[in-house]
């Protein structure tokens, strides 16, 4: 297929009109009603002045209404722009400032949030909501000239280091991540899969959504994850998408054994945003009888890296560059040898195209045509890539330097431990020093225990000289664990690591 991602869908839903494209909240909606949906939708928007390259923020937690919204925008030429609709306004404010928003959709009580920024956001022409978009009357398109190359989504990064940046993706780009992302995961009109991802994320809406409409599958389509309402919908679908977390809620049901047990339809489970952590991951396949194939994305890049589907699946690994991907580590920008820590970098048609009005930070992402992706990890002799963290979490001790997940890895297959994280801290002799934040499922758990037994699995400089025990770890809405938030915690908790009272989390 042609690098045209618009083209590419509404072939998909012309050939596939009478089958059905998403169910959502027990109302079954065909491909050929989608695109009708779509085209009344653009109309109305266009009927509302949004013309080609407009943005239109989309503020709402209707997923059907989002779904409509976001591919009239797209048939509309303009440029759709999800927002988390939990976002404070502060959050908000900054996002219709600096997209120039002409046009945004929110549920009646958001519209009034938005309707107190009016004076902050003079690109802003009007505010709807969702269901105005859900239900916009029929209209005649005016067919727009999009090229491949023109925008047609921005996301925003998660912002680990002051505001986020808008990644501003084309019709090429997006297509060609999808095709090798089909190709690797073999997806089929026969497949049903179960999204129960938010949509204001790209692996909601481009991993799951995208390459279901794009397959000619069907989308169940479900409001959120809940452990025991998701576990009822899994044996409807073909393909189910997660995060690591999705999998360790199964974990704690006692009906999730039993309730696996009727999956036999679902051939092929996924997890991304980070890899399931090892010590899990033998009762999770067991008990779902299949391998996760973990996987390797980020809103720059959509999915970077695979799992094959028939194997191996190395532990720990999240697999191979998906066709066109070109991948490589460097140590000291120097290409690093087998196995060697070092930074990610990529290559490809898959990348998104700048940053939305910051040419200098496009350019400094950029060395060479390679994308800095601000992670490190090493490739192995066969080519398989595994994660060791964030460059910006990397912690330097003593000039030593500590990956946090290796760290955790090692605190983690501690039977008295259910989760932890790792983070760096100032320290004026050290430069920084290694704290744990540990969740414990045994209430008896100390820290000389802890240290009984990294001990003898970790080097001095990467062992922690502090723990603290926390009820859970703060994340963000994907599931990743909010390094900043939770430093932020820690600090207000130790006050001065050096003093020993603060050392055992009191």
């Amino acid at each position: 297929m042609t690098g045209h991602f618009l083209k590419n869908l509404r072939s998909t839903f012309a050939n596939r009109g009478a089958y059905p494209a998403v169910v959502y909240r027990g109302r079954s909606y065909s491909y050929s009603e989608l695109d009708a949906r779509a085209q009344n939708c653009a109309s109305w928007l266009q009927c509302h002045g949004v013309g080609k390259g407009d943005r239109i923020v989309f503020y709402t937690a209707d997923k059907l209404a989002f779904l409509i919204g976001h591919l009239g925008v797209l048939y509309s030429g303009g440029i759709s722009l999800p927002l988390n609709p939990r976002y404070t306004r502060d959050e908000l404010r900054f996002f219709l400032t600096d997209s120039g928003a002409r046009l945004a959709v929110a549920t009646p009580e958001n519209c009034q949030l938005i309707e107190g920024l009016r004076s902050h956001v003079p690109n802003l022409q009007a505010i709807v909501s969702d269901a105005q978009i859900r239900n916009a009357p029929y209209g005649d398109i005016r067919e727009p000239s999009i090229d491949a190359e023109d925008p047609c989504l921005i996301m925003y990064s998660s912002g680990t280091t002051g505001w986020p940046k808008g990644v501003v993706h084309n019709h090429a780009n997006i297509s060609s991540s999808l095709e090798a992302l089909r190709a690797c995961w073999r997806f089929t009109a026969d497949d049903v899969v179960v999204n129960v991802l938010p949509l204001f994320h790209t692996h909601g809406l481009s991993f799951a959504t995208h390459l279901s409409l794009l397959s000619g599958a069907c989308l169940l389509l479900e409001d959120a994850f809940d452990p025991l309402g998701t576990l009822k919908v899994i044996d409807r679908g073909t393909v189910f998408m997660a995060v690591p977390t999705i999998y360790y809620r199964f974990l704690e049901q006692p009906e999730f054994r039993e309730a696996a047990k009727s999956w036999s339809r679902v051939r092929l489970f996924t997890c991304g945003s980070a890899p399931i952590r090892p010590e899990v991951l033998p009762e999770l396949e067991s008990t779902l009888d299949r391998p996760v194939i973990n996987r390797y994305g980020m809103t720059e890049a959509h999915v970077i890296t695979s799992l094959p589907l028939d194997g191996p699946w190395p532990r720990g690994s999240v697999g191979l560059p998906l066709e066109g991907i070109q991948l490589r580590v460097e140590e000291d920008d120097q290409p690093a040898p087998a196995s060697k820590v070092g930074t990610v970098l990529l290559r490809g048609p898959n990348l998104f195209r700048e940053y939305w009005m910051q040419p200098e930070a496009t350019r400094a992402a950029f060395r060479d045509g390679w994308f800095d992706t601000g992670d490190l990890g090493y490739v192995d002799g066969d080519g398989f890539l595994t994660l060791v963290g964030r460059k910006s979490d990397l912690i330097i001790t003593n000039g030593f330097n500590v990956y946090p997940q290796v760290v955790e890895r090692v605190i983690n297959e501690h039977p008295g431990v259910l989760e932890s994280a790792v983070i760096g801290i100032p320290d004026k002799r050290r430069g920084e020093v290694v704290v744990a934040a540990v969740v414990r499922n045994d209430p008896a758990l100390d820290e000389n225990r802890l240290r009984t037994h990294w001990n003898e699995h970790l080097v001095h400089y990467q062992q922690p000289m502090a723990v603290v025990f926390l009820e859970t770890l703060p994340r963000n809405a994907m599931g990743k664990i909010a390094r900043r938030q939770l430093r932020d915690e820690i600090l207000k908790l130790l006050g001065n690591p050096g003093k020993e009272e603060k050392r055992n989390g009191v």
